[in-house]
């Protein structure tokens, strides 16, 4: 799982958003923002962190149970597919 080409996060007026640059200007026709913890996840998956190891850091920082952890990656990671933010 990664970030598709095109896609970053910014702060805008403090609210973290993905914009689309380039050629997906053209097929991104949404907005989507993040709270920090979405934008955590954001970054670590733009990094190239593994989906396990993305829930085990968060579930670490948070002092959060990863049952819960992975359930709450699991909605936000398809919310960012069916945005066409993330690819396989």
């Amino acid at each position: 799982m990664k970030i598709k080409e095109g896609y970053i996060l910014k702060d805008v007026a403090g609210n973290k958003i993905v914009i689309a640059t380039g050629s997906e200007k053209m097929n991104f026709n949404g907005v989507m923002t993040f709270n920090s913890v979405g934008a955590e996840i954001f970054t670590m998956i733009d990094e190239g962190m593994a989906p396990e190891e993305i829930i085990k850091k968060i579930a670490g920082e948070y002092s959060a149970d990863e049952d819960t952890v992975r359930k709450d990656f699991a909605a936000l990671t398809e919310k960012m597919r069916k945005y066409g933010i993330l690819e396989e």
